[in-house]
């Protein structure tokens, strides 16, 4: 499977790698939260009654700090969007006590985490 230079896996994929090198622990609690698969009508079907929720973010991070109770993150590249979803749901979560927030490539999402981690 090819995946493209500057795709939202790859910026994932740099930034988990981040966490884990320095904040190994941290990163035990941090999870990516798979809503981006295709599926067939009836599996779509069963994940939706499962819990897959449209527009949830890429990423949570499990760990309480700074009066959160956890960090969401969509990730995006540089020329990608947010759907309405996506949005919507970033602010129902930071309306009842996660961090939530859009990040635009690796470097961002690092520094938001960081950011994150040192509130704490």
């Amino acid at each position: 499977m090819t995946v493209r230079k500057h795709s939202e896996s790859n910026e994932q994929i740099a930034a988990m790698d981040w966490l884990r090198t320095r904040y190994p622990n941290i990163a035990e609690h941090t999870m990516h939260i798979g809503n981006e698969r295709k599926a067939s009508y009836y599996a779509g079907y069963i994940n939706k009654r499962m819990g897959v929720l449209k527009g949830a973010s890429d990423l949570f991070m499990a760990w309480p700090s700074g009066g959160y109770h956890g960090l969401f993150i969509e990730m995006k590249s540089a020329i990608g969007k947010p759907t309405p979803e996506q949005k919507a749901f970033i602010q129902r979560v930071s309306e009842v006590g996660y961090y939530g927030c859009i990040c635009y490539g690796a470097e961002e999402a690092i520094e938001t985490m960081k950011y994150y981690i040192g509130l704490g």
